[in-house]
């Protein structure tokens, strides 16, 4: 009889789990055209419109790289900032001229490293001629800009991959733009940063 209690416990437990009204599914199903809060909660039913401003279309493709999500096989991104540097400082990564020629460039090897890189961006840097020759560079990173009233300072001890820090901590602070000039005073339009993620069933996203 001592494990009467248990198992009536366990199977009462099943049960609850089991119940339609603690179920997802129902959850999900009262979310329908009939209920007065759907046309706030279902937000997505024009989202695939985003695509009509997505960057590197031709280039940035499921078949060149499988496991990316989009709408076509023309492929392309959405997650960008035109003029805008969101990415942080964590294991910064440089590539230059002539290995990057272009953003699509950049997001290529985003993604081919998507393993370390959920952010990338593609602006001047003004490093010396002889490395940047006078284009933008693609730099890679693992975390993007932290908002202003947030610091991290990083245990690099107990830290993987982090043979690339830019800065430690890394302090928090408005996005910056992408400039043409070293004073940072004109701003670079055709600079432009953004975000990769892969879920758990490895679908990429640009």
């Amino acid at each position: 009889m001592r494990y009467t209690a248990p198992l009536a416990l366990a199977f009462a437990a099943s049960t609850a789990l089991a119940s339609p009204s603690n179920s997802l599914y129902v959850r999900d199903s009262n979310d329908n055209d009939n209920d007065n809060d759907h046309s706030q909660i279902n937000i997505f039913k024009t989202a695939n419109k985003r695509w009509d401003g997505a960057i590197c279309k031709g280039k940035v493709t499921p078949a060149t790289f499988p496991g990316l999500v989009t709408p076509s096989e023309d492929g392309g991104c959405v997650r960008y900032y035109q003029g805008i540097d969101m990415t942080g400082v964590v294991t910064t990564v440089n590539i230059y001229f002539p290995t990057v020629k272009s953003a699509c460039d950049c997001i290529g090897l985003c993604i081919k490293n998507i393993t370390t890189c959920t952010n990338w961006v593609f602006k001047h840097t003004f490093a010396p001629d002889n490395l940047d020759h006078g284009k933008r560079t693609c730099t890679l990173y693992s975390s993007p800009n932290l908002p202003t009233e947030v610091t991290l300072a990083y245990d690099l001890s107990g830290s993987v991959n982090f043979a690339e820090l830019g800065a430690n901590p890394q302090v928090g602070g408005p996005a910056p733009l992408t400039f043409t000039n070293p004073a940072s005073t004109q701003q670079d339009m055709f600079g432009v940063s953004g975000f990769i993620a892969q879920d758990q069933n490895s679908n990429i996203y640009c």
